[in-house]
């Protein structure tokens, strides 16, 4: 799933312990090493090296998880600065 503006993935990885939910939309969870991040409010076990695809409204800080997405102006932000529609 690619956002506005890029067709080949996401622009930004944060740590979990530096997640950023105000100015950032992230849309994956990696784990680098075991472990059991609790996303969304569901604890989640993860292994090594796996990934979830899935909209992170919050994470907990968890060591060796990062998210990974696009700064909020680019999800939210419209895709021409024309004061026309944006094209179909």
């Amino acid at each position: 799933m690619a956002i506005k503006g890029t067709d080949n993935g996401y622009g930004i990885i944060h740590s979990a312990t530096n997640a950023d939910l105000n100015n950032y939309r992230y849309f994956q969870v990696y784990a680098g090493a075991d472990a059991v991040p609790t996303i969304n409010g569901t604890s989640v076990t993860m292994a090594a090296g796996s990934s979830i695809d899935i909209y992170v409204r919050s994470i907990s800080s968890t060591v060796n998880v990062y998210v990974i997405g696009e700064p909020k102006n680019a999800v939210e932000a419209p895709t021409t600065l024309s004061n026309y529609p944006e094209p179909i």
